[in-house]
């Protein structure tokens, strides 16, 4: 296994590249690549916070085309360079083949660019410990959530001023790390004011859109309010809902557009106090949070929280909680998670079921209270102050909003390719059932061994050379604790683990005891033997193994295994600590992967064919649930789900009508309560009607704008695989 201790990387080899090499690469705009190696005697921290300074000094300011919030539309502040690049997750990375194309093409710097590739071939990219078999969706990959807030509340200014202080009790107590962490964020500091000078200056040249329609305020045309706000934030507090929004927007591109948390308990008293003091009606309030959720969307970024408690345990559901839901009808992102109360207000439920009866499968919604008690059962050390604010990244990676750093998704684990291997081995020798089980869970505690190595080697190696200075900046404690993000300076860290395949294996498991130890209608080895054959001339076995016991039917046989196997693994995880602290959180978050988690596995006994999609949730196959909705959901919840608070996501899809008929809406109200008061964690709703579906197949032109639920977000039906349309079609329709 490869450690970090294993990568042979110096990084102040002699081959660093020349003062000359350096003008070079910014000549060629690698600006990122000439600031990393402008001072190469410094530390990597000060290292990556010059280069992102040196990028942000030479990224051109988005266009401005009439939008509410500047930037707009689609914008990656961190292109730009294409030999190194930075990302929020992968932080810095180096693309070989960009550097080769360079030097063929530009002979006159090839020596220069050798150097480059000389210094960089080796270096610990994030994610490389990880093995190709725990890539389930994920490798190392790291969402997070900046304290938007606080940054509205207190301004940039502020932050100067809190690195400043930091700076000097770490020169006082001689503490190197924390003197090179706080000489990085000044370094990014004078990034971003140098990048928000260009955007205002972008502003001030643009013309006025030739209507000059007026704003959603008062101020003149968007252009000016936004001028006017921009020359604020994000260096002063916001005065009010504007400029909050302005602030926001501006740092969720900075931070390369991931997730904006609980930004309704952010921005929500901005929100109220406008519309009571007349400066804002409903209509424009929805107008501005449609437009920074079209900001998201334009950019495929991630998760928004909603609604919940606040830190007195009262129900938290405000102005802009009411406007992210009006604003979320018929979009694909951003991937919103409405936090549910017992005594959540009907008007939120309505307007939640009012979107997702457009079809694009948000809210996805949450039980309130399964997770408060999931995370204070984790041992997570959560302040009871801070146990309200947890929040979403990426798909739906249990996080704490502006205050942690959650591995998201870390690694995965493969529930049937493990299977298949101790079937291999262990059919045609095991004599109880019992005993084939104990072998799969051995093998399992084995893997979850494996896993949790890599996982932390993958830590250890990201905290030494792959720093992360926005996000230090912009969560806390970072600065404050004198800690880099990615060493351990967030106040909350863990790692969450995805877990995939649960149905799959509970329903080969089923037909494994059925047929060959209870019935012995064939032996081991015959099953073996067709598993091999991937059913090739075992047609009639495939038939009987489809007539076995099937998870998602409220039948104890299938459910039960499913109770055992997730329980196991989900303790097992839980059994290890992260390198970077916490604890592992179980997940089941397949959103696209499922299909290609599949591709690998060879046939199983639940009589899916080899290379054929896994389960694409924690809940049953695709389309093998036939009892109804609360059999399925009585089902689900035999899974402990609050031993896996990283989300257990669980599809269902129902009829239109079950939204849109007041009585169906009752009905489906009445079902989801009752869900999450049976232990459910996690329920998102598909109601795309089958016949769009297979039209959407046919006549891809005609849907252009389709949007449907896939795993952990929502997706546009035309850019999924056809393994990946071919499997929403066989999730059952409720009625």
């Amino acid at each position: 296994m490869t450690t970090a201790h294993a990568y042979a990387f110096d990084a102040h080899a002699p081959v660093v590249p020349t003062a000359p090499a350096v003008a070079t690469l910014a000549r060629l705009g690698e600006h990122l690549a000439a600031g990393f190696f402008e001072a190469p005697a410094q530390s990597i921290v000060q290292r990556m916070g010059r280069a992102l300074r040196r990028h942000l000094e030479n990224r051109e300011a988005p266009v401005w085309e009439d939008h509410l919030l500047y930037p707009g539309g689609r914008y990656n502040i961190w292109e730009g360079g294409r030999i190194v690049t930075f990302q929020y997750s992968r932080s810095l990375h180096y693309d070989a083949r960009v550097c080769q194309e360079l030097r063929q093409n530009h002979p006159d710097t090839a020596l220069d660019l050798k150097a480059l590739h000389r210094c960089l071939c080796d270096y610990p990219m994030v994610g490389a410990p990880i093995s190709p078999e725990f890539r389930l969706g994920g490798a190392g990959y790291t969402h997070s959530i900046p304290n938007f807030g606080r940054i509205a509340r207190e301004g940039l200014d502020r932050y100067q001023e809190r690195i400043g202080q930091c700076l000097e009790r770490a020169r006082a107590r001689k503490d190197d790390e924390a003197i090179n962490l706080c000489t990085a964020l000044i370094d990014v500091l004078a990034g971003v004011r140098a990048w928000h000078a260009a955007c205002l200056a972008h502003l001030e040249s643009a013309p006025d859109p030739g209507d000059a329609r007026p704003g959603v305020t008062s101020g003149g045309s968007p252009r000016q309010q936004l001028l006017a706000a921009l020359r604020r934030v994000p260096f002063s507090p916001a005065r009010n809902l504007f400029e909050a929004l302005v602030c926001a927007n501006f740092v969720y591109y900075l931070d390369g557009c991931d997730s904006l948390g609980r930004i309704d308990q952010d921005l929500g008293s901005y929100y109220d106090q406008d519309l009571a003091g007349g400066r804002l009606t409903e209509e424009d309030g929805t107008r501005l949070v449609r437009a920074l959720w079209e900001n998201v969307d334009a950019n495929s970024g991630w998760n928004v929280a909603l609604g919940g408690s606040n830190g007195e345990g009262k129900p938290a559901y405000n102005g802009f909680t009411r406007a992210g839901l009006r604003a979320a009808r018929s979009i694909r992102r951003p991937n919103l998670a409405l936090r549910l109360r017992r005594d959540t207000p009907r008007d939120i439920l309505d307007l939640a079921l009012d979107a997702i009866a457009t079809g694009c499968g948000i809210p996805a919604l949450y039980s309130e209270e399964g997770y408060q008690l999931a995370l204070r059962r984790a041992h997570l050390n959560i302040r009871q102050e801070d146990l309200a604010d947890f929040a979403f990244g990426g798909c739906t990676e249990t996080m704490m909003h502006g205050t942690s750093n959650v591995g998201s998704l870390d690694a995965g684990i493969n529930l049937p390719q493990i299977l298949t291997r101790t079937l291999e081995r262990e059919l045609p020798v095991a004599d109880r059932f019992d005993a084939l089980l104990n072998a799969y869970y051995a093998d399992l505690r084995h893997a979850i061994a494996r896993l949790v190595a890599e996982v932390n080697a993958d830590q250890e190696a990201k905290a030494q050379w792959q720093p992360q200075p926005i996000r230090s900046l912009l969560v806390d404690d970072c600065i404050d604790a004198g800690v880099e993000f990615n060493a351990g300076g967030a106040r909350y860290n863990w790692s969450v683990v995805n877990v995939g395949g649960l149905a799959n294996v509970a329903d080969s498991l089923a037909a494994v005891r059925r047929l060959v130890f209870q019935e012995q209608m064939l032996t081991g080895t015959d099953l073996r033997d067709a598993l091999r054959a991937d059913f090739a001339g075992h047609e009639a076995l495939r038939e009987k193994l489809a007539n076995c016991p099937r998870f998602g039917n409220d039948d104890p046989e299938a459910d039960e295994l499913a109770a055992s196997v997730s329980r196991f693994v989900f303790t097992d995880l839980r059994r290890y600590a992260p390198w970077r602290g916490g604890r592992f959180l179980p997940a089941c978050l397949m959103f696209v992967t499922y299909a290609g988690a599949g591709e690998s596995v060879m046939a199983t006994p639940d009589g899916r064919f080899a290379g054929a999609p896994i389960a694409d949730s924690a809940g049953p196959y695709q389309g093998r649930d036939h009892h109804g909705p609360t059999a399925m959901l009585r089902s689900v919840t035999r899974i402990t789900h609050d031993l896996a608070p990283g989300t257990l996501v669980v599809n269902a899809r129902f009829a239109r009508s079950m939204l849109q008929e007041p009585e169906q809406r009752e009905r489906l109200i009445g079902l989801i309560r009752t869900y999450f008061d049976l232990g459910g964690m996690q329920l998102q709703i598909n109601v795309v009607d089958q016949a769009v579906l297979r039209e959407a197949i046919d006549h891809p032109e005609r849907h252009q704008d389709l949007v449907v639920r896939v795993g952990g977000y929502s997706e546009y039906f035309n850019r999924l695989s056809p393994a990946l349309k071919a499997s929403l079609l066989e999730r059952t329709e409720h009625c």
